[in-house]
């Protein structure tokens, strides 16, 4: 399996989605499903990055076909690998002055 070894720019944000489904009834009552166990999400902030890091990104999303294949990332947090995916079903680079780019993606953990 391959791995993201490209390390964001700063702090990024994490998120911890748990998978439950709510049903409300009539009289205000709840009756609640949890399916499976909480994966995290993880959006990474790559800023003013040069040309070569945003090839490399940009192979490397190509490489998976966008969100389709999974592969390892370390979280540079508690350097604890995850299994994940890419969530958006395209890239988004913005180009902020010549040959420096802006990247922000997502990743979401894979169990």
């Amino acid at each position: 399996m391959a791995t993201f070894s490209d390390n964001p720019s700063y702090i990024y944000s994490e998120e911890v989605a748990h998978r439950t489904n709510v049903l409300t009834m009539e009289d205000g009552g709840e009756q609640r499903n949890s399916y499976g166990t909480s994966r995290r999400i993880f959006t990474l902030n790559f800023d003013r990055v040069t040309e070569t890091i945003k090839d490399s990104i940009l192979a490397f999303y190509d490489a998976r076909y966008g969100r389709y294949e999974t592969f390892d990332w370390v979280n540079p947090n508690d350097n604890v690998t995850y299994t994940v995916r890419f969530v958006p079903e395209s890239l988004e680079i913005e180009e902020i002055e010549y040959l420096f780019f802006n990247i922000q993606l997502q990743l979401i953990q894979v169990i």
